[in-house]
């Protein structure tokens, strides 16, 4: 469990992301601990607040469609990094797990991403090799192309990740892309004794800026068990 007290001054704000990632996307400091952030938690201490006059409330993004379960986690650990947008041929959002612990026998790495049919797993993509600069600069259009239209061209073009990437150049391929049209917005004022939970792997927030006043809270995470670690099969 972590816990926090937290002070945004006038004109703070922070941008949208999620607060857990699978632990493949770190480095090899995402294996070092024993657990992760599995549910965010967050208590405002702010009174008589005014979001019409100074902002600052939490923005949330939740998915326009029921989600197939299981949503940010699989049974055995894998965590989700995206979604398959609803078509009229599938009308759910299915997650999209990253599988770091493939034994592959390609030679191109221990990873592949892959959605549950049934229960079962199905693998969209080829074996690839993981890094964390898959996470912080390429872009949906990347992923659709270089890793999902070889192994299942006819969902390639439904992939979204859950958290845009973070590198500056992956704001000129989000030009190029079309968007996740698959979220609505909800915001949350800051109001003294609101209590919000919510999946620390699957919704992505932000705080907007605050204007003319400081904002409060408390905010935290409860952990779960870490996956354990791939190992290669010659180890």
């Amino acid at each position: 469990t972590e816990i926090s007290y937290t002070r945004f001054g006038p004109g703070a704000r922070l941008a949208k992301h999620v607060d857990e990632h699978h632990e493949e996307l770190k480095g090899r400091s995402g294996w070092s601990k024993p657990t992760r952030r599995s549910v965010s938690w967050l208590v405002y201490l702010n009174e008589e607040w005014d979001a019409a006059k100074s902002g600052g409330m939490l923005r949330c993004y939740e998915r326009v469609h029921r989600p197939a379960p299981p949503i940010g986690a699989t049974p055995n650990g894998d965590l989700q990094l995206g979604w398959l947008r609803a078509v009229p041929s599938d009308p759910v959002d299915r997650p999209v797990y990253l599988d770091a612990r493939r034994h592959s026998t390609s030679g191109k790495g221990n990873c592949a991403l892959y959605a549950l049919r049934g229960g079962e797993k199905a693998y969209l993509s080829k074996d690839f090799a993981a890094e964390p600069l898959l996470f912080i600069a390429v872009g949906d259009a990347l992923v659709q192309k270089v890793l999902l239209q070889e192994g299942s061209p006819e969902v390639a073009g439904r992939f979204h990740f859950i958290e845009p990437p973070k590198a500056k150049s992956s704001e000129l391929l989000a030009l190029l892309e079309k968007p996740d049209s698959g979220y609505l917005v909800k915001d949350v004022p800051p109001e003294g004794g609101t209590l919000v939970l919510f999946d620390s792997v699957t919704l992505p927030h932000e705080v907007m800026p605050t204007v003319d006043r400081e904002r409060f809270a408390c905010s935290g995470w409860f952990h779960e068990d870490q996956q354990p670690e791939h190992r290669s099969m010659d180890a």
